[in-house]
């Protein structure tokens, strides 16, 4: 008998093992069918549609769907499902520790920010939809945070009717597919906000802002921030001028902000104009991920404005949160609807934007900024490479395939004759 026990044991364990295996090598082939369909999608409800739909029609999983956290109720909305329906209406949702409805794997996923499993009749923080999960024959779920560059645009989850399913290695591969829809929705964001017609503009203000920031420095002079270009995950390159009485606050605060990681001096003057490589920087971080723009940042005597421009799709609370949470004694002074200047020569500039690789759209902008095509130069090739990363000569490749994109479209049309 107890022969027997064992051997039903060993035959139920190959059998989930044999499952497990076929599983993964189908999600293998779906990873690559959802990376390929997000990225054709123009809008992110399509893109959590399909990605939803993908996974669904599998022959691993029973249902997916896709959730965002309103952060001013702290409530678990649902965007997209594919699958069984009427699941979601039969339970709750929540991201509050102390409720049995935010102990579970949605719950931890979108306070960890990263990928939770659980067992639907095994696992004790699942009870609350144990009895629904066994109606609809989920026997495992997954919570996959989809993230990119620290942003949370919401949670996937995925049910499958196997038990124990998503062991170590499915977990992995899926929580992958998590980050290739972050990664997608945030490219969507930042097309959409390139290309729209209405921005939001938010313009702040933070008064004494080297105290807030606990800086010993001179107030006096002027800072202004002018151009920013991202070079890598959360590393951005900032280019700014400084009065002649306000350069040394710019190194102060360099050594100061944990963020701010290097001062580089471009031309010495009045104003200085500098370089300063920032990693990971708490607001312009959000707004880049949003496909923002900081428009206008500027410290006079010890006052800082600054001014956003976002897609009116965006979330301006994301935003507002990142600024409050950096500077707590902020003030809003402006929010409104601006529309786009139609200038041709600016339609004409975010259309080249769009042909350009974002490895050469790096290079352009920083040898621009750095002063590369100045005479004389104020930045060699080499240091335009050591800003962004990159060995001599691929800096030259990328900077002269971006050269030929931007002179292919200003000579590939015929010029009119003038006169």
């Amino acid at each position: 008998m107890k022969r027997e026990i064992t051997l039903r044991e060993n035959e139920r364990e190959l059998e989930q093992q044999r499952d497990s295996l076929a599983a993964l090598n189908n999600l293998h082939e779906v990873a690559r069918d959802i990376t390929d369909a997000a990225i054709e999608q123009s809008t992110r409800e399509e893109i959590e549609r399909t990605v939803c739909e993908h996974l669904a029609a599998s022959e691993s999983y029973e249902f997916a769907w896709i959730c965002e956290v309103d952060p001013s109720t702290g409530s678990v909305m649902p965007r997209a499902e594919a699958g069984a329906e009427g699941y979601l209406k039969e339970i709750s949702l929540s991201i509050d520790l102390d409720s049995p409805a935010g102990r579970g794997p949605t719950g931890k996923a979108i306070r960890t920010h990263e990928t939770q499993v659980a067992n639907a009749f095994e696992d004790a923080d699942f009870e609350p939809w144990r009895e629904y999960a066994e109606q609809y024959g989920y026997q495992s779920a997954a919570a996959i945070p989809i993230v990119h560059d620290g942003t949370l645009y919401g949670v996937m989850g995925v049910y499958a009717d196997r038990p124990k399913a998503f062991d170590d290695q499915e977990a992995s591969v899926i929580g992958q597919v998590g980050e290739v829809v972050g990664h997608a929705i945030a490219a969507g964001e930042r097309k959409q906000a390139l290309m729209s017609d209405e921005l939001v503009e938010l313009k702040f203000q933070i008064r004494d802002v080297f105290a807030a920031l606990d800086i010993s420095a001179e107030t006096d002079g002027t800072i202004t921030l002018e151009h920013t270009v991202p070079v890598d995950d959360g590393e951005f390159l900032v280019y700014g001028t400084a009065t002649q009485n306000a350069i040394d606050t710019v190194a102060r605060a360099t050594e100061t902000i944990p963020h701010w990681q290097d001062l580089t001096i471009r031309s010495e003057g009045d104003p200085t104009s500098f370089e300063i490589r920032m990693t990971d920087p708490p607001v312009l971080s959000v707004v880049a991920s949003l496909g923002g723009s900081v428009e206008q940042a500027v410290i006079e005597d010890g006052d800082y404005q600054m001014t956003i421009h976002l897609s009116p799709s965006v979330d301006v609370r994301r935003v507002t949160d990142a600024v409050e949470a950096a500077y707590p004694d902020v003030e809003m002074l402006r929010r409104r609807q601006i529309s786009r200047d139609h200038d041709d020569s600016k339609h004409f500039q975010r259309h080249l934007v769009e042909t350009l690789t974002d490895r050469q759209q790096t290079a352009l902008e920083t040898a621009y900024h750095a002063g590369f095509f100045e005479w004389p130069r104020d930045a060699s090739g080499e240091d335009v490479a050591e800003s962004i990363g990159v060995a001599p000569p691929t800096f030259h490749q990328h900077l002269r395939k971006a050269e030929r994109k931007v002179i292919d479209a200003v000579f590939s049309s015929p010029i009119q004759s003038v006169g």
